[in-house]
């Protein structure tokens, strides 16, 4: 049985995460966030859910005890701090994988016209978004970075992935493919150990995401 906790449960990719893993029969799944009621309807019988603060390393450390995976979905003006309280609580729980969402451009990394846009709209979150992935590298944890870009509701679980310093592809990401891709790392789990990657729906390349054309 591989025991894995969600850090930040609540959000739309989150829940993507979350519904894929509860299918599979070896995890025991543990969700972490602030308000567990937000899960009614969602959460299941065979899920332990865990109210507390990502900014609480005691509680996230007593979230994490027992943990073989931890999985971050968090995001916010503070994610560098967050995430640094999640590694910390995790080293000092004896956690040894971890896979974080964080976002495309922290590199610079986007190719051009798209790039200038996303910067544009989404530039102010690069600073503390690298920060966050600086924190994970330099961890004694075995860490998987995913980078996605504009997400979306499309159903798509299919990947494009691009490595550090790589030029990206593509605009836009699914949350169902983030979703899918960390469910498969679940399943095995030394796959994609110490990799950053960009990760993208395929056939999406362009100058912006297209809801924005």
């Amino acid at each position: 049985m591989k025991n894995v906790v969600i850090i930040g449960a609540n959000g739309r990719s989150a829940r993507e995460i979350t519904s894929r893993l509860a299918q599979q029969k070896d995890v025991a799944l543990t969700l972490f966030l602030r308000r567990p009621h937000r899960l009614d309807g969602i959460a299941t019988d065979t899920m332990t859910l865990v109210e507390g603060d990502a900014h609480d390393r005691d509680a996230l450390r007593t979230a994490m005890i027992d943990q073989d995976i931890v999985i971050v979905a968090l995001g916010g003006e503070d994610l560098d701090t967050t995430t640094a309280a999640v590694v910390d609580a995790a080293e000092e729980a004896g956690v040894r994988r971890i896979v974080t969402i964080n976002a495309g451009g922290i590199y610079d990394e986007l190719p051009e016209p798209f790039n200038t846009w996303d910067y544009q709209r989404a530039g102010a979150t690069r600073p503390r978004n690298r920060k966050s992935a600086d924190v994970v590298e330099q961890s004694s944890l075995a860490h998987t970075i995913l980078r996605p870009v504009w997400l979306t509701d499309e159903t798509v679980t299919d990947v494009e992935l691009t490595r550090k310093g790589e030029t990206y592809k593509g605009t836009e990401t699914s949350r169902a493919s983030l979703g899918k891709f960390i469910a498969d790392i679940v399943t095995d789990p030394n796959s994609y150990v110490g990799e950053n990657l960009g990760i993208t729906q395929p056939g999406t390349d362009g100058d912006r995401p297209t809801a924005y054309r």
